[in-house]
């Protein structure tokens, strides 16, 4: 079934199968992109410090209006700046440019998850880690948001790709520059982390090879990556901005950076995802749904087996990280991400071997939950709608009784026909992805409160140009969406004050401060006009918003 897409000799795979992969991935991506609105609060924040580098033509420092934002490298902002200003120069407030080096992140990693398990198991085994990639909860969200976590992702994937060819026998000057270019683009992304994860992976293969006596073959793979060249490189490829930057900030930036953003998220909460340890493991049949059957399947095997270098390779990868992301205090789903790649290539070797140590009773536990999900999933999205008081989506209800069928059909052709499975299981989600973020989302309008803020604000303006005050409703993408020079306002007084002076604003008011800003109003005369009443969901909040647009006394 699968030997077009396989080299006459059985040993890789050919760029057939690469393109099927590459055109899977803009299939499982695309939809929604360009029609869900930017999300609060982390996806505003970043596309708007890459929009106001367009607007500034400044592409050395990061700011968010006048403050400025040191928690990331430029490196992204520098890819969302070159995409907006190749695809989409004339529209700055339109999200999808800027979503593009996430998605061609996620692609990147669905190729190389491909190129890593066939290296190290074999075709099949690197082709089926790459549908389960594709096809997974984590990656299909990530691919769609103007973050840094897909295109991080993607550098890591490189990065592990020259390792594993490094010490397993693929040595060479080409495969050397590749991985210090890759983590030099990693580290301008996301600072240390893609090094930190290859770091764990040699660690766990020194330790390997000092059990067996071999510590001269750990010294000389090594040697193969030029480390003393390559640190030189990297430093010559990222030095320059850090230390402009720095000069620039007064050493700001690496304070904010290394201490407030990635030191914090160790060992403080910031007042977003402090869960206890466990967190991480327990979300992974959702996060990596559909996959997450045969992950959960093969975990016995992954430890039976730990001895075995290519698995050892892929438990360095996967184990120190998850061991530190489980003992910080700040969890979010994505932290994991850069572990699954491993994890579905480990899942797809087993799979072909049948998960021998798998025992019937975890078989019975992890099928019974992962029907469960799937069931669950459908029934949420089905009831979408619903919850937002819109009409009944029967492109959803559809989608999800072909995705219910495949997931049955998938799991009744295991394990005999595993391949098959996988693929049945991939095109059903694909169905299910599809329709959920290409007509779902977009179309349950209340969920998109800011967009339907700025849309009825810009039918209602004064002046030939919006602009917006906001009382006690200070949300990044209302910002992005409504042009850098929105005003955000927590104190009634200053809101009035701001709508006498200009007759040009439209005010959005929080109803939650409804009263104060009627109070405040009533010292002015004339008043201001309540030309609009809003409603639906906040993401910024995660909560329903109300929201009253207000024109200045002078609007006729």
């Amino acid at each position: 079934m699968f030997s077009h897409i396989i080299t006459p000799d059985k040993r890789n795979l050919n760029w057939r199968a690469y393109a099927v992969l590459v055109a899977l991935c803009f299939l499982f991506f695309l939809p929604g992109i360009s029609s869900i609105p930017p999300i609060d609060r982390d996806e505003p924040l970043f596309a708007q410090s890459s929009k106001q580098m367009i607007e500034s033509g400044n592409y050395l420092d990061i700011k968010f209006q006048n403050d400025p934002r040191y928690k990331k490298p430029i490196g992204i902002y520098w890819l969302q700046a070159a995409s907006v200003n190749l695809l989409s120069p004339d529209k700055l407030n339109e999200i999808w440019a800027y979503r593009i080096p996430s998605l061609l992140g996620a692609t990147i990693t669905v190729s190389m998850t491909a190129a890593i398990g066939s290296f190290l198991f074999g075709p099949m085994a690197g082709f089926l880690a790459a549908l389960m990639m594709a096809s997974c909860v984590i990656l299909n969200v990530e691919a769609r948001l103007a973050k840094t976590d897909a295109a991080m992702l993607a550098c890591i994937m490189v990065a592990q790709y020259t390792l594993a060819r490094a010490y397993f026998g693929k040595p060479g000057k080409i495969n050397a520059a590749i991985f210090w270019i890759a983590q030099s683009a990693g580290f301008l992304i996301k600072g240390p982390i893609p090094l930190l994860i290859s770091l764990s992976t040699i660690l766990a293969m020194w330790i390997k090879d000092r059990d067996r006596g071999q510590n001269r073959q750990c010294l000389d793979w090594l040697k193969s990556l030029y480390p003393i060249y390559g640190i030189a490189a990297a430093a010559l490829l990222t030095a320059p901005w850090f230390i402009s930057i720095n000069l620039a900030t007064d050493g700001n930036f690496t304070e904010q950076s290394a201490g407030r953003d990635f030191l914090a998220k160790m060992w403080q909460s910031q007042n977003r995802g402090a869960l206890p340890p466990l967190t991480h493991l327990l979300a992974l049949p959702i996060v990596f749904f559909p996959a997450s059957l045969m992950v959960l399947s093969a975990l016995p095997d992954m430890w039976k087996n730990r001895g075995d270098s290519k698995v050892r390779f892929c438990l360095g990868w996967i184990i120190p990280l998850w061991i530190v992301l489980e003992i910080s205090l700040t969890k979010l789903p994505h932290y994991v991400m850069p572990a699954y790649p491993a994890l579905a290539i480990l899942a797809a070797k087993f799979m072909l071997d049948g998960f021998p140590t798998l025992k019937r009773m975890w078989k019975i536990a992890i099928n019974c939950i992962w029907l469960l999900i799937g069931s669950l999933l459908v029934a949420a999205l089905i009831m979408l709608p619903y919850i937002f008081d819109q009409p009944t989506d029967w492109f959803i209800m559809i989608a999800g009784f072909i995705f219910i069928s495949a997931q049955t059909t998938s799991r009744a052709l295991l394990p005999h026909k595993k391949a098959l499975s996988l693929t049945i299981l991939t095109i059903g989600t694909l169905t299910l992805f599809a329709t959920t973020f290409g007509e779902l989302f977009p179309r349950t309008k209340d969920a998109w409160l800011i967009q339907k803020v700025v849309q009825k604000a810009n039918e209602i303006k004064p002046c030939d140009k919006l602009q917006i005050v906001s009382y006690h409703f200070n949300e990044p993408s209302l910002i992005f969406l409504a042009g850098t020079d929105t005003i955000a306002r927590n104190k009634a007084r200053h809101t009035m004050e701001d709508l006498s002076k200009n007759r040009c604003l439209v005010a959005a008011v929080n109803n939650d401060r409804l009263d104060e800003f009627l109070a405040k109003a009533s010292e002015y005369y004339p008043q201001p006009t309540a030309v609009a009443h809003l409603n639906g969901y906040n993401f910024g909040k995660g909560k329903h918003n109300e929201i009253t647009l207000y024109v200045g006394p002078q609007y006729e």
